[in-house]
């Protein structure tokens, strides 16, 4: 009961510090959600143009850092401004309110949840099991990070990360579960027919 308004004044919060940015973040929504057929497309093409733009210049990870960090201050100082310019005539309906109240739920159901896993990780003492299972996945994980290119790596990560919201919203996975458990229904029952 006393963890719910903690999570109402969080969202309140989240939703004050986003407002200068609640135009580009429903535009954004409606991209990464696939609002338009071709917004896969355009998710897809877009971060693939960005990582061969990066693998092109080829640059020292300090470089990449320090330019990447410059260019988020940057946009954080100049696009509240730009902002209000650009879509300072667009009209904000309740459709778009509720979108941006969606996103803000979202990011503050997720800021929970890495808070959980964090205090689980670091705070509560572990059983060696866990320690051993945790274990064996960092090693796996770093072998796969020796033997395969990390740009690589980040490409295919990030285009996990952002064509995800667009697959869960069209139900990709459920259609792709059902025509699995379909097919291996039909060989099931295929199969008892030439047992019997």
């Amino acid at each position: 009961s006393e963890a719910f308004p903690l999570q109402k004044r969080a969202l309140n919060k989240l939703k004050h510090d986003l407002e200068p940015f609640r135009t580009a973040i429903v535009g954004a929504y409606g991209v990464l959600t696939w609002e338009k057929q071709y917004y896969a497309g355009v998710v897809f093409g877009g971060i693939s143009v960005m990582y061969l733009m990066l693998w092109y210049m080829d640059l020292p990870l300090i470089t990449l850092l320090a330019l990447m960090a410059l260019l988020v201050i940057v946009l954080d100082y100049v696009f509240p401004t730009i902002s209000r310019l650009v879509f300072g005539g667009v009209n904000w309906d309740g459709d778009q309110e509720a979108k941006f109240e969606d996103v803000c739920g979202q990011v503050c159901t997720i800021k929970t949840s890495l808070l959980q896993w964090y205090e689980y990780l670091f705070k509560e003492r572990k059983s060696t099991v866990f320690v051993i299972i945790i274990s064996l996945g960092l090693l796996a994980l770093a072998w796969i990070g020796a033997i395969i290119n990390n740009l690589l790596l980040m490409y295919l990560a990030t285009l996990l990360i952002a064509m995800w919201p667009g697959l869960q919203d069209k139900d990709v996975f459920k259609s792709i579960t059902q025509k699995v458990s379909k097919i291996i229904n039909e060989k099931i029952q295929c199969g008892k027919r030439k047992l019997q």
